[in-house]
């Protein structure tokens, strides 16, 4: 499976979608650049994307 390297509004809208279960299922290994991770914990993000 390959690796993907995901930006926030995929993970945003996968998450908003409650399909992010699928991430791990199409890819082996995803990661999330710390920036990414800040934006989708912030303030302004829907609170299911923050939790």
């Amino acid at each position: 499976m390959p690796l993907v390297v995901a930006d926030t509004s995929p993970i945003n809208k996968a998450i908003l979608i409650e399909h992010i279960d699928l991430l791990p299922r199409m890819f082996e290994r995803v990661v999330i650049p710390g920036t990414v991770h800040s934006e989708l914990s912030s303030h302004d993000a829907p609170p299911a994307v923050q939790r």
